[in-house]
């Protein structure tokens, strides 16, 4: 080796609104792999991670909601 640094490529750091999709539709199942070389690219495994269990948590908040929108207005039908 001739002691000259290696030139790394600094790969694009992706937005907040790359990671909630990517995060959003890997929640579906639904990917193209051009999008997921994209991003595995530009996403780091942070990102992922802290945006996944954010996402879990709307939905989980989501569908306890939407239960107790529902037995309230069990009572109310008629």
């Amino acid at each position: 080796m001739s002691g000259l640094p290696l030139q790394t490529e600094k790969t694009p750091t992706a937005g907040f609104f790359t990671i909630v999709r990517a995060v959003f539709w890997s929640f579906l199942g639904i990917r193209r792999r051009q999008d997921y070389e994209s991003d595995a690219a530009s996403i780091s495994l942070r990102q992922v991670v802290v945006a996944g269990i954010i996402g879990g948590i709307i939905f989980v908040v989501g569908v306890v909601v939407l239960v107790k929108v529902i037995m309230a207005n069990i009572g109310t039908a008629t």
